[in-house]
């Protein structure tokens, strides 16, 4: 699953940085503001109801075609709710193409909301090398479809067909991998039951890109396109590292944590070990990427972009929270008690939306450091909610991380020191020692205070059937 998703993501920032450079910074703002709308609408219908498959012992032709039809209306109904509002987005925004770029982009959300009961059967079957290898076809092909459409002068409407053209390919995949297809054999036992699960997992998912998605809105229609550039740019460059580190383990361990639950395995120990791992990973990753943000930034996407490195920098902090909280999530999902975990998501989308408000009259790094202040104060919450659901101490599950967070800090130290010595040594040289200096101190570090946390890893990436064997420390 690490495979694939790397090569996917390999190929979607190759791709989207080779778009950067071609479209400039207003149309990628045109599109994160138009896009946000369409990115909500797709996250209800994507893993979201068709997460009740992982939950069940029995996966029934009743419980399947339920899922599917439910999905299949939700998705028309929320298209058509995007092709009935694009008008008042555009008047929104006050930018008429608003309204022709987000008709465009609607029938991605029917086409993901058909294609979800596929994925659901093949995760919980842990046929995730199917899924790796629809994932990266799927970024290949819109890559191509994408770049020639720019480099032939369709200008934003080249992010659009890159969209298209990779929910499509994802649809043929997934279908062309599973036996299962629907049929009319719905019953309302399993209506009942999907929509007690689903409402609370919608409101989970509808919280959850909210809280990502309306700063772009809120950006854009306060401080304008370019500024809203800026912070998708941002944006994308923490979603990618996140989605690079936190989503091969938490794919495999939602399925993982229902299986353990139906076979009277202890979850709550494979969640301890699923935090561990998530902090010892993440945590060097997005403190390096703090410090080296501006060369990142003009190295990868060009001069245009170094203004959005404050803004990156600040994000990255976030990225440590939205990994740690991912793995929460997945936990609780599992558990189906979604709940909680929702209302404090929408706190959070609350408190973050007013405060972007009243800071945006000073600029976007204030913005950006008010966005992210706010998830770190919710966070203990989030932690509490946890603990209580895996019959652990929330303490004991907040000091899983703060060995990593001070390693990470130290080493991040070090590269900051390394960057002031170079000054202005050519940027790429200053990305290429500023990496490797940071990966040879975080090892070092780790090796001396974590060696516990490296047996761990090399146990959970040994080849089935070896020993694997739980380390304390």
């Amino acid at each position: 699953m690490s495979a694939g998703i790397w090569v996917e993501q390999a190929f979607n920032f190759i791709i989207f940085a080779i778009l950067a450079r071609i479209l400039g910074v207003e149309a990628f703002g045109l599109l994160a503001m138009v896009a946000a709308f369409v990115l909500f609408s797709e996250f209800l219908v994507r893993e979201t109801i068709s997460d009740i498959l992982l939950t069940r012992d029995a996966l029934s032709s009743g419980r399947l075609n339920s899922v599917f039809w439910l999905l299949a209306m939700l998705g028309g109904v929320l298209t058509i709710v995007l092709y009935l509002g694009a008008g008042p987005v555009s008047d929104f925004y006050n930018e008429p193409i608003a309204r022709e770029l987000l008709i465009g982009l609607s029938p991605t959300v029917l086409m993901i909301s058909l294609t979800a009961v596929p994925v659901a059967i093949l995760r919980r079957e842990m046929r995730f090398r199917v899924l790796a290898i629809r994932a990266a076809l799927g970024a290949a092909v819109g890559g191509v479809v994408g770049i020639t459409m720019a480099l032939t002068g369709y200008g934003v409407w080249a992010l659009v067909g890159q969209r298209l053209a990779m929910t499509a390919t994802n649809i043929v995949m997934a279908w062309g991998a599973v036996s299962w297809r629907p049929a009319f054999d719905v019953s309302r036992d399993h209506m009942r039951a999907i929509l007690h699960f689903g409402h609370r997992i919608l409101g989970l998912r509808a919280a959850e890109l909210a809280a990502v998605q309306s700063p772009a809105v809120i950006i854009g229609a306060m401080l304008g396109p370019v500024q809203a550039g800026y912070y998708a740019i941002a944006w994308r460059v923490i979603e990618t590292a996140a989605f690079l580190m936190i989503t091969p383990l938490r794919t495999v361990a939602q399925p993982a944590f229902g299986a353990a639950a139906r076979d009277g395995g202890q979850a709550a120990e494979l969640l301890v070990d699923v935090v561990r791992l998530t902090g010892f990973l993440a945590f060097p990753a997005f403190a390096g990427l703090a410090v080296l943000s501006e060369p990142a930034l003009v190295l990868l996407f060009g001069q245009k972009w170094a203004p959005a490195a404050p803004v990156l920098s600040l994000m990255s902090v976030f990225g440590m929270y939205l990994c740690v909280e991912k793995v929460q999530q997945t936990f609780c999902l599992a558990a189906g008690q979604a709940g909680r975990l929702a209302v404090l998501s929408w706190v959070e989308v609350a408190l973050a939306a007013a405060v972007i408000m009243a800071l945006a009259p000073y600029g976007l790094p204030v913005v950006t450091a008010g966005f992210v202040a706010v998830f770190l104060l919710i966070w203990p919450f989030k932690f509490a909610n946890l603990g209580q659901i895996a019959g652990l101490p929330n303490l004991l599950l907040m000091q899983q991380h703060l060995a990593p967070f001070l390693l990470s800090v130290a080493m991040a130290a070090v590269v900051q020191g390394v960057v002031w010595v170079l000054g202005d040594t050519a940027r790429i040289l200053v990305l290429l020692i500023g990496t490797i200096t940071g990966g040879v101190v975080y090892c070092l570090l780790a090796f001396l205070f974590q060696r516990g946390r490296l047996r761990l890893l090399i146990s959970m990436v040994r080849p089935r059937g070896t020993n694997m064997t739980r380390t304390s420390t």
